[in-house]
């Protein structure tokens, strides 16, 4: 076997070994873990840096020497992924260490290259840029493995960014259901506060109604009598003379008369007075 063969199988066993820790991984944190983890048994580097762009959304991630750094803001974006997002034409140049950014300002370059790809998505962008140098040389044979892993990368990224998504509906989906739910009981408690209150009323009516009755009968009773009386003196009125009219039956129909009046006072008053004591105000009441 000879050494381009030899080269070929150890990369390809190296990448089945990051695909199949990839396939583990379910949160970015977790994701930017094993890239580093694997990364260096792939190709050559000194730094290499991927920049994900998701609409507005922008997230980037860069490794050297077992160091992971993340990129949430549009700030973050260097002057040559600017270059390369509107332009899309790989490149590769010469880089001098002052060129670095501050925070891999630590890494010492001998004869530095940058290397930089666009990768275009259905709804993604992808930036990826390699720095190389004598110690750490990266060619151009690598580039297909490069390519093999940024892809492999950027669908695992794109499916943990739609399970968050996904989980993060369904959430607002079961706080939802929680608010209808709550507002059902609501619904419920008001609706059985209503029939508590129905139930209320219609008692109090069958009480009020009761008490219409007894004192209608009450009063048709004491109604009859005194009427009874004048009716029966008018009947016989006919078979008495006027000296016995005035004498006998006048003073009496005026006593019954006096009576019946009475009665009906009393009347008034009593049903004046269960009105008052049975009536509600229904604006309290609701």
């Amino acid at each position: 076997m000879n050494l381009a063969a030899a080269k070929y199988r150890i990369t390809y066993e190296a990448f089945s070994k990051f695909s199949g820790g990839l396939s583990k991984v379910e949160n970015l944190e977790s994701l930017s873990n094993v890239v580093s983890k694997h990364l260096k048994y792939l190709f050559n580097f000194k730094i290499f840096r991927i920049l994900l762009i998701d609409k507005s959304n922008v997230n980037g991630y860069t490794f050297a020497k077992g160091q992971t750094w993340t990129s949430k803001n549009n700030e973050d974006v260097l002057n040559y992924e600017k270059k390369l997002l509107k332009d899309q034409i790989p490149f590769s140049k010469t880089l001098k260490q002052a060129e670095l950014p501050k925070y891999l300002d630590h890494i010492t370059l001998n004869n530095g290259q940058l290397w930089g790809w666009y990768l275009p998505y259905s709804d993604y962008e992808v930036c990826v840029s390699l720095v190389s140098d004598d110690n750490a040389q990266f060619s151009y044979s690598d580039v297909e493995i490069l390519h093999l892993l940024v892809d492999t990368l950027t669908s695992k990224y794109r499916q943990i960014c739609l399970n968050q998504e996904i989980n993060l509906k369904n959430q607002r989906l079961e706080d939802a259901v929680a608010q209808i739910a709550l507002k059902n009981q609501e619904i419920e408690k008001i609706n059985s506060n209503q029939q508590s209150i129905i139930d209320s009323r219609t008692r109090e009516l069958r009480i009020k109604n009761k008490k219409i009755l007894e004192l209608l009968r009450l009063n048709a009773h004491e109604l009859r009598e005194p009427l009874c009386r004048i009716l029966g003196l008018l009947e016989i009125s006919d078979y008495y003379t006027d000296t016995e009219l005035r004498n006998e039956i006048l003073p009496k129909l005026a006593e019954s008369s006096h009576e019946l009046d009475s009665i009906f006072k009393s009347v008034v008053i009593k049903s004046e007075e269960e009105i008052k004591k049975y009536s509600y105000n229904y604006n309290d009441q609701l």
